[in-house]
């Protein structure tokens, strides 16, 4: 017998919404759907008319018994519920997702079937608009000129790692950035191997130097990145760092010089992460 429409989940008429299935059983959950905005994921639920509710409040995700704690933000009628990358692949994959908002008589829950939701979210995601950078300044990387040339020489050594490694010759992009009285970064990434440099492929090293006839020292290593600079905060001379991941996952993570190299600022180290973002393993 051919399966309802509402058993599975559907694309919506227009942009980048996946419709969610008749919940499989519920407790003042009707119905939601997952949303894409500035390349952002919310799970947004349908829920019965309350006449008091706070407007945040705590939520527990759970994906083939795989849970999640997440702060959720409600309306008189519905609930929305920040989703990382990371649960967007596994609902993907999965076959059921729960979801329970709030506790005691307030609580509500509802169980969806994941059927043909990786078809749908895989259909749904070109459309979601991009992450907005219009504040910050890209920071270009060029596979020639000066730049390039002098990377490839600070980067000799991991380059001839990479060649051990894999066989080929990894594709290096650099540029220089000009902080004025002397101050210069430069920053290089190297591309060639998912299996050698995690998921992007690829990997970004940052240099500073005093003055020109000062040696470059590393301050910056992660995986492949996006690259912007923060023209409104700084450190030392030295611009705050804002970087998107170049695999999809484009939540923005903004970059601290401390005395001797960039670290994440506390705020966004508090944020759930994923993936490891410093560091780059090399045998």
């Amino acid at each position: 017998m051919p399966a309802f429409a509402s058993d599975r989940w559907e694309e919506a008429g227009s942009g980048a919404v996946a419709i969610l299935p008749v919940p499989l059983k519920s407790n003042g959950i009707n119905g939601g759907s997952l949303v894409c905005a500035e390349q952002r994921w919310t799970m947004r639920l349908r829920t019965d008319k309350r006449e008091a509710f706070a407007p945040n409040l705590p939520s527990k995700v759970t994906i083939d018994g795989r849970a999640r704690e997440i702060e959720a933000e409600q309306t008189a009628t519905s609930i929305s519920i920040p989703i990382t990358f990371e649960f967007v692949r596994a609902i993907k994959a999965g076959a059921r997702l729960q979801v329970s908002v709030g506790s005691g008589a307030d609580g509500l829950s509802a169980a969806f079937a994941l059927r043909n939701s990786q078809r749908v979210i895989d259909a749904v995601a070109p459309r979601c608009s991009p992450i907005d950078m219009s504040p910050y300044v890209n920071v270009a990387l060029a596979q020639a000129g000066p730049p390039a040339d002098q990377a490839n020489k600070l980067l000799a050594k991991e380059v001839e790692l990479f060649r051990t490694a894999t066989t080929a010759t990894p594709v290096l992009s650099a540029a220089i950035v000009e902080r004025g009285g002397g101050h210069q970064m430069l920053f290089a990434s190297l591309c060639g191997s998912a299996w050698y440099y995690g998921r992007s492929g690829c990997t970004l090293f940052g240099y500073a130097r005093t003055a020109t006839d000062t040696p470059w020292r590393e301050i910056y290593h992660s995986e492949g990145m996006s690259l912007y600079l923060d023209p409104n905060a700084s450190s030392d001379n030295w611009p705050e760092l804002v970087t998107v991941p170049s695999t999809g996952e484009t939540e923005q993570m903004h970059w601290a010089f401390d005395r001797e190299r960039y670290a994440l600022r506390d705020e966004q180290i508090a944020k759930e992460m994923t993936e490891p973002l410093r560091g780059t393993m090399t045998p």
